[in-house]
């Protein structure tokens, strides 16, 4: 017992001097009307400590303190030993605004250099913060239901409020309904509700609710294609309604029918441009096989739950009790009301624009899809822009190889080629190149054996594209048709037709469905002896469907059964020389995932998903590798891995593939491993997916076909340049030569330019710093676009 009183003694001695030696930091945070605030914390690089204030909790591996109001300050004492730091960042929430809503506010330090607020203790101090709301950006949870909950009993409450004050109070009675007072009534309610839902659309809602005077303006500028739309519709049936006077109710009907329609189909149109960055358009709409198997059809759907339905019927009817009051103020006061709305559009069309907002999210979806529809399919007005010399792409560079591979490629007797195509894979989320999340623990364990290219690209952001680039060494059709749909015969020679005539076996094997945008007919062309897909299930494997879409060509099965696939086809011949391509499938949306789920803590659902399918395609490489290995084929066998294309998470605002040509969209890994070639080297020079096929040959010794356009990667001669496009949400071109990435907005005349070196995700356009370069960035890519044009056509002929 004498014992533990000593050991009792010595920690409360010890404890003493500790506070000896601590400080006592006072925290004061000023933000007036907040109802709670929350202090979350950390000591020495976000530790936790035995000496809390009351009420802390610890959650998340972090301590949680809630702070105690003093006037209008939050005020929280911590005590920690001198030279300690602190970090910390501040929950809150406020009840503001006319409508009174409850928003809940993170303040992580609003200064652009700086993460978190962080502190260092040295003896007593005082530390006042005040947050300023508007740096804080928009509290986000404030959801879409709420916000037409909120909409739908205004307008509501003041119908009811109007009616019975004039049934009840007034006795005003019942006077027969105006029609053309009705017609101007529904036209002006469509008005309004399309603005409400740009306030969603721009993320401006929140701001709209606490501040609707000052958000007005800025809303209605942002809108004025929303107004242009309304304008229109309003004209066309306008006209009729003045000379058919005989059918007036019909046409009222029929253009109220039209008003719901707009209103729909804008509703939609928020989860559209959340995760394509703009509305839909026919060129997506032929990207997805008229929504009979597309990426855009199931992300959207896949992002409607319940209470989104519930928000888009209440939002229609909104529109009841809106246009109701609407009449009652046009058959009271006509050219006051009108003056009223006149003076609304000149305040937006006036605002000064301090809104940031992308050009994608002011567009109205009618008004851009039917002008997607007009858009000519080629580039002839592009291409005949000033630009370089032609023939400086016509021009193939000599192929000399580097002095440290040549003897290499010459004696290492390589017999075999494998294709592993990562689906959807951006390089920032495997190991190797990005160590962050860890998902590709494999790829990483074997980098003394390969070589890793930093700076490599996909063309397009789109699969069957890349597919035409990978197999034919070329650059894009630029077009949003596909080669594989259009013209799957196409005479352009391929990695599998040409080792075919050199004695190879080829394969191609695919986790998913070949009927894609007629890949299947495509692949059929090209040489292959086997061409597999998911139906080729000789695993036994389970589907991955979605049982709402039975028609789409997206169906697939685990990446594991790929190996089996492929081990089971070489076995009948051992002898002769193979080529096979694998394409997985699983981390393509929605991302299916197989066995124990591995958080990594990305706070993000759909990144979690997408992590654990690309950790099961990282095991189903390892499985390919070490099968290779126990064969003793290894050593003879070049593997290339890489993606077809990227993905993105939220960045530049958009989820999926393929909307933008950003570092997300199309910066891909490309690996090649061989354990005679390569000892884990980085190369820094810019690639292109279009090198894969002429990389292959060089390493092989065989000659390369003149139709391909990419050229060795090992070639002292290549080109440190590549370029790209994206036809599906604007026309986008764009190029890398070195650090700096252009991309060009065709159908805005816009160019960016970045700095990949210091701004590698691309947030800052340094475009009017640099007027030269762009200059001469511009006139190398419309040069580039004359020379695809003619290049491509001259094959589609």
């Amino acid at each position: 017992m004498k014992y533990w009183l000593k050991y009792l003694a010595c920690v409360i001695l010890l404890r003493s001097c500790l506070l000896a030696h601590a400080g006592v930091i006072e925290i004061r945070y000023h933000v007036p009307g907040a109802k709670q605030v929350t202090m979350i914390w950390g000591v020495n690089d976000w530790g936790t400590t035995t000496i809390r204030p009351p009420g802390t909790i610890i959650k998340g591996n972090v301590m949680q303190s809630p702070m105690v109001r003093a006037g209008e300050d939050y005020v929280l004492k911590i005590a920690a030993p001198d030279s300690s730091t602190i970090d910390c960042m501040f929950f809150f929430r406020k009840i503001t605004g006319p409508f009174k809503v409850r928003f809940d506010y993170l303040d992580v330090n609003q200064q652009p250099d700086k993460k978190f607020y962080h502190f260092k203790i040295k003896g007593n101090a005082v530390i006042r913060i005040n947050p300023d709301l508007n740096k804080l950006g928009t509290p986000e949870s404030f959801s879409l239901l709420e916000y037409a909950v909120v909409f739908f009993f205004i307008f509501t409450a003041l119908a009811i409020l109007l009616y019975t004050g004039k049934k009840f109070i007034f006795k005003t009675p019942l006077a027969p309904v105006n029609l053309t007072v009705l017609f101007f009534s529904i036209s002006v309610a469509l008005l309004i509700i399309l603005v409400i839902i740009r306030a969603i659309i721009t993320n401006e809602s929140v701001q709209f609710l606490i501040a609707p005077l000052r958000a007005l303006p800025l809303l209605f500028k942002t809108s004025f294609q929303d107004f242009l739309y309304t304008g229109i519709l309003t004209s066309i049936f306008g006209l009729l309604f003045f000379m058919k006077k005989n059918n007036r109710t019909l046409i009222l009907l029929v253009f109220a029918g039209f008003a719901i329609l707009s209103i729909t189909i804008c509703i939609i149109n928020i989860k559209v441009t959340t995760l394509l960055g703009r509305p839909f358009n026919y060129q997506w709409l032929y990207y997805s096989d008229f929504l009979m198997s597309s990426d855009a059809s199931r992300a959207i759907a896949n992002n409607i739950d319940k209470h989104s339905l519930w928000a888009y019927l209440i939002m229609i009817l909104t529109v009841v009790p809106l246009v109701w009051l609407i009449y009652q103020l046009f058959v009271k006061s006509t050219g006051i009301t009108s003056a009223i709305f006149v003076i609304c559009f000149s305040m937006g069309y006036f605002a000064k624009n301090d809104l940031s907002v992308d050009d994608g999210k002011k567009e109205n979806p009618v008004i851009y899809f039917v002008s997607s529809l007009l858009q000519r399919n080629d580039l002839s007005v592009l291409a005949s822009k000033n630009g370089v010399d032609i023939n400086e792409f016509i021009k193939k560079n000599k192929n000399v190889l580097q002095p440290q591979y040549a003897l290499k490629f010459r004696t290492a007797n390589i017999k075999n080629v494998i294709v592993f195509v990562l689906e959807s894979t951006p390089a920032e989320y495997i190991t190797p190149y990005n160590s962050i999340y860890q998902a590709t623990p494999f790829l990483d364990s074997i980098k003394s054996s390969a070589v890793f290219f930093d700076a490599a690209y996909a063309h397009v952001p789109a699969t069957n594209k890349s597919m035409v680039s990978i197999l034919c060494g070329s650059y894009p059709y630029l077009s949003y048709k596909s080669i594989t749909a259009e013209k799957p015969e196409i005479s352009w020679p391929s990695i599998s037709s040409e080792l075919k005539k050199n004695g190879y076996r080829t394969s191609f094997f695919n986790s998913g469905d070949n009927g894609f945008q007629g890949a299947k007919f495509f692949l059929q062309q090209r040489g292959f002896d086997e061409i597999e897909d998911f139906k080729e299930n000789i695993c036994q494997a389970p589907v991955f469907s979605d049982s709402r879409y039975p028609n789409e060509n997206l169906n697939g099965i685990n990446d594991a059964c790929l190996p089996v696939k492929f081990f089971n086809w070489i076995k009948n011949d051992r002898s002769t020389p193979f080529f096979s391509m694998m394409w997985t499938y699983q981390t393509h949306y929605p991302y299916y995932t197989t066995g124990k789920r591995i958080d990594f803590h990305s706070n993000n659902e759909s990144l979690e998903r997408y992590l654990n399918a690309l950790h099961d395609a990282d095991k189903t490489l390892k499985q390919l590798v070490e099968g290779l290995k126990k064969r003793g084929i290894l050593n003879s066998t070049l593997i290339m891995v890489f993606g077809d294309h990227g993905e993105a998470f939220g960045r530049h605002g958009q989820t999926s593939h393929a909307g933008g040509i950003y570092e997300e969209n199309l910066h891909i890994p490309l690996i090649i491993i061989n354990p005679q070639l390569f000892s884990g080297e980085h190369i820094t020079e810019v690639a292109g997916i279009s090198d894969v096929a002429p990389t292959i040959f060089s390493i092989l010794n065989k000659p390369i076909p003149d139709e391909w356009q990419g050229e060795n990667l090992f070639s002292v001669n290549r080109r440190n340049k590549v370029y790209f496009f994206s036809p599906f949400s604007d026309f986008l071109f764009g190029c890398r030569e070195g650090n700096y990435k252009l991309i060009y907005k065709a159908s805005a005349n816009i160019s960016y330019l970045y700095d990949l070196k210091t701004d590698p995700y691309e947030s800052v356009n340094i475009a009017d710093k640099n007027p030269k370069y762009v200059k001469e960035l511009n006139k190398h890519l419309n040069t580039w676009i004359q020379y695809q044009v003619q290049h491509v056509n001259s094959f589609l002929k």
